[in-house]
């Protein structure tokens, strides 16, 4: 979940979006948003509804999210 983490931030960056207004979008503490986008080994990694709401959020795929590109 390592690219992950890292695609979250880039995405997230490139809408102009804080982690806070992420957080507050998905409904959850800014802690555990925090968490999502650490690169290290033992982050928090979301729940499919969240990534879902998150894919939606940022207009990209779950796919591009996870770098699971063939």
């Amino acid at each position: 979940m390592l690219e992950f983490s890292k695609n979250l931030k880039a995405t997230r960056v490139a809408c102009g979006i804080s982690q806070k207004e992420m957080a507050k979008m998905l409904g959850i503490s800014y802690r555990t948003y925090q968490n999502y986008e650490l690169t290290t080994s033992n982050n928090r990694e979301p729940d499919l509804e969240t990534l879902c709401k998150i894919s939606k959020i940022l207009h990209v795929s779950i796919d591009e999210l996870l770098d699971n590109t063939p």
